[in-house]
């Protein structure tokens, strides 16, 4: 008898707990909340809460790759200053088809821990008001953090710096 007062109940609870909800889920518009899995859409390594909560403006603005330049497909984050400088803007690069070093001209200059994640820096070919910030995925793929700031070059990397944790949490290990 306890043996079927345990089953009935188990039913009981497993019927109680599936109750379907009408309609078709859908993400609001222009929102990324979470990164796919996946994803190798330079656009959506940094949410819009993200980027909003690093002081950048939300969406990213995609750039398309430049393969007979050797550059990637790329996404920018403006500043949210009002003055509309591109000073503390970032720019995320993501290949899948180039290594890094072809992409870099001269080996990395440093290494950073953010995020877990080891990593390189890259000194930007404008000098001192460039910062870069690489990681190698793969053979032929890379993600590569890119910021500025031609006022005053002491904080070009400050804004790679802040964004980088961020998106190693969306990157696959």
């Amino acid at each position: 008898m306890r043996g079927r007062i345990a089953v009935a109940g188990s039913l009981l609870l497993a019927t109680a707990c599936t109750t379907a909800v009408p309609g078709t889920p859908h993400p609001q518009t222009g929102r990324v909340t979470k990164v796919p899995a996946a994803s190798t859409d330079p656009c959506s390594v940094i949410t819009n809460d993200e980027a909003a909560a690093a002081g950048l403006s939300a969406p990213g603005e995609p750039k398309p790759g430049r393969p007979e330049s050797r550059v990637p497909p790329g996404c920018v984050w403006h500043s949210g200053k009002p003055d509309g400088s591109t000073d503390d803007e970032i720019t995320v690069f993501y290949s899948t088809d180039l290594p890094v070093g072809d992409y870099y001209p001269s080996r990395p200059d440093g290494h950073e821990q953010f995020g877990g994640i080891t990593w390189d820096h890259y000194r930007g070919p404008l000098g001192d008001v460039e910062c870069d910030l690489a990681v190698t995925l793969s053979s032929k793929s890379f993600l590569a953090l890119s910021g500025q700031n031609y006022a005053d070059p002491a904080k070009a990397c400050d804004v790679v710096r802040k964004i980088a944790p961020i998106v190693a949490g969306h990157l696959a290990r």
